[in-house]
């Protein structure tokens, strides 16, 4: 029986939520864009705006088409706009309420450009970079991931444009477009952390990394529950490699070489059991969804502590789950060097995707990893690591986003948590600047399951609330 059964199948929404803990001038003319809309019916200007900017394709390395796409738009309608690099595979830039050079105190919308490649197109209901809008969305690689959360960012700065010219505001605030997220950051918000910090001025960065989602409460489960992340895990990139002496022929194989110790040693980390291990934030999340609950789930939920330990094979069992409560370690390549097939390579490798729960150091697990293949004759490997990122506080500024979120929500409830994946967050964070990730939208499954898939598409509905969510977001801000 699952953990978690009663309300929902196995694969329920409770189980996605988990993944967002741990776990994205100007022309009006669009005529293969839309479907569905007679001329009375003529798509909100937020919609119009998504629709066009999916139909420039802006896979991770070719972001400068489209960032210059949504800089003019910003810049036309009165925001201040500074480029601070201009490269084809690294455009960044702010488009602002003041000019970034007045030095006020800065809070950052942060979205990124880039999108992941949107595979065979012929898989798709509408071409993938058509931005088609048809029954209530818009259609199109990097609608959801990330180029809503920018419209919405957008359209609701531009509601205080002509507030900042007639009143001197304690703050401005900046919309942050960045390349490179999708293969690390490192071409956007790495070079505006490492090159234009002072500049920029953020006291807090508002970006991607949890969505609401419905479903969570057993008993209400029409009560959307949004994880707004706090924390994130990071990447740790391994390889175990192996250069064993042994004879050429596979016809007279030794006790060992390269692939066998290899495969060995990468079968033993494999059929490791991840140990459990609840972060601060993730305890404090669930035991906050299980004060809701009833009955079993109640108790389980509020005593995570406990339970968690005691059903650590059914927890295991499910990767959603254990990717939030345990260190991870993906098999993503085994190598060797070429020869024919009756000839032993000279050299074998096997390379890992683990992903860090916040608490845990780099020693302590390569500790756990040279233990677990030492039997063996491999040598092991960093590839990449991330560094840790604190935890953001939950104090003023997540409150802000908590109470713009219900506003528009009234009967949500919204919880800081821990996100799977790694994004731009932690590039802030380690500067010591509060960073929050919420895309303010109700997922449901099917959209969930369309990021980095076909036929990605985002509601209209539900951009026009995240316009609204981010409009309360800045207002509170500018008026505390």
């Amino acid at each position: 029986m699952h953990l978690f059964s009663g309300a929902c199948e196995s694969r329920t929404p409770f189980l996605h939520l988990l993944f967002w803990i741990f776990y994205l001038g100007f022309s009006w003319a669009l005529p293969t864009a839309l479907h569905g809309h007679s001329a009375d019916e003529t798509p909100p200007e937020a919609a119009m705006l998504l629709s066009q900017y999916v139909q420039i394709p802006s896979v991770t390395g070719q972001e400068k088409e489209a960032g210059e796409f949504l800089a003019r738009y910003c810049q036309d309608r009165g925001l201040h706009l500074r480029v601070f690099t201009d490269e084809p595979d690294s455009y960044n830039f702010a488009a602002s309420l003041y000019p970034l050079d007045e030095g006020r105190p800065n809070i950052v919308l942060l979205t990124h450009i880039d999108v992941v490649p949107a595979g065979d197109p012929e898989d798709w209901t509408y071409p993938p970079f058509s931005g088609t809008i048809a029954g209530g969305k818009v259609w199109g690689r990097g609608a959801i991931d990330n180029k809503a959360m920018g419209v919405m960012q957008v359209m609701s700065l531009l509601r205080f444009v002509d507030l900042a010219a007639e009143q001197d505001l304690p703050y401005n605030v900046s919309v942050l477009a960045v390349s490179g997220e999708e293969t690390g950051g490192y071409t956007g918000a790495g070079i505006i952390v490492k090159h234009f910090l002072e500049e920029l001025n953020p006291v807090v960065v508002y970006g991607e990394g949890g969505a609401g989602l419905t479903g969570i409460i057993s008993h209400r489960p029409g009560i959307p529950v949004f994880g707004i992340s706090v924390s994130q895990k990071r990447v740790l990139w391994i390889a175990i490699e192996s250069e064993v002496a042994s004879s050429g022929h596979g016809a007279v194989p030794r006790a060992q070489y390269p692939s066998r110790e290899v495969a060995k040693a990468a079968t033993a980390l494999l059929e490791a059991r991840p140990k459990i291990s609840l972060s601060p934030t993730v305890k404090s999340a669930l035991r906050e969804i299980g004060r809701h609950e009833r009955g079993v789930r109640r108790l389980v939920l509020r005593n995570i502590g406990f339970f968690g330990p005691v059903f650590g094979p059914t927890l295991r069992g499910d990767p959603l789950i254990a990717a939030m409560l345990a260190n991870t370690l993906t098999l993503t390549s085994i190598t060797s060097t070429p020869g024919a097939y009756n000839q032993l390579p000279a050299k074998a490798r096997a390379v890992f995707d683990c992903r860090l729960l916040p608490e845990t150091s780099d020693e302590r697990f390569l500790a756990h990893v040279e233990n677990i293949i030492s039997p063996f004759d491999v040598s092991l490997q960093i590839i990449r690591n991330t560094p840790a990122a604190p935890v953001s506080e939950t104090g003023p500024y997540y409150r802000a986003l908590e109470e713009a979120v219900l506003t528009v929500y009234p009967v949500a409830m919204a919880l800081p948590l821990m996100f799977v994946a790694t994004n731009d967050n932690r590039f802030f964070r380690r500067q010591g600047i509060p960073a929050y990730g919420l895309l303010p939208a109700i997922m449901p499954e099917e959209l969930i399951e369309s990021i980095h898939s076909v036929d990605e598409r985002f509601p209209v509905e539900f951009l026009e609330k995240g316009i609204e969510t981010y409009t309360h977001l800045i207002n509170l801000l500018l008026n505390k």
